[in-house]
């Protein structure tokens, strides 16, 4: 188990890292990010138990690239919560492990994960890297 959550924290940095190649306005700030697929693929596979892997490998992406303790921490919890809220909504919504079995529910999908999700880590960067105190931009991962 702890090997898998290893290898899981590990995808997600390089992912992140990856995604962050495609920042142009901001080292930290990004409209692509790669992780949230994985983190989704991840807990609708294995279930809501990986979080921690999620939670730690978007802290080290934050940590490693522009953002202090404090703020990583912020945007590690809006990426897991991300994660979770949509993994939450494709089974409760979307036909769960099968959403894509159907176009009904590849559209729900789209929906709920695509528009509905990923508002919250997408506020929840752009609120800890406004807040006063804080050096402009530092710590927001991406925009949308």
């Amino acid at each position: 188990m702890w090997l898998g959550l290893t290898v899981l924290a590990g995808v997600y940095v390089a992912a992140g890292k990856l995604g962050l190649t495609l920042a142009f306005e901001h080292a930290s700030a990004t409209a692509v990010w790669p992780p949230t697929g994985i983190a989704l693929a991840a807990m609708l596979l294995y279930g809501y138990r990986v979080w921690p892997a999620i939670f730690v490998g978007a802290f080290l992406v934050n940590a490693t690239t522009a953002g202090s303790v404090w703020t990583s921490l912020a945007i590690a919890a809006g990426n897991t919560l991300e994660g979770l809220l949509g993994v939450w909504l494709v089974r409760r919504w979307a036909g769960g492990r099968g959403v894509f079995d159907r176009a009904r529910d590849i559209f729900k999908f789209a929906a709920l994960v695509g528009l509905l999700s990923t508002t919250v880590s997408a506020t929840v960067g752009v609120t800890t890297s406004r807040r006063p105190g804080t050096r402009t931009g530092t710590g927001s991962r991406r925009s949308g």
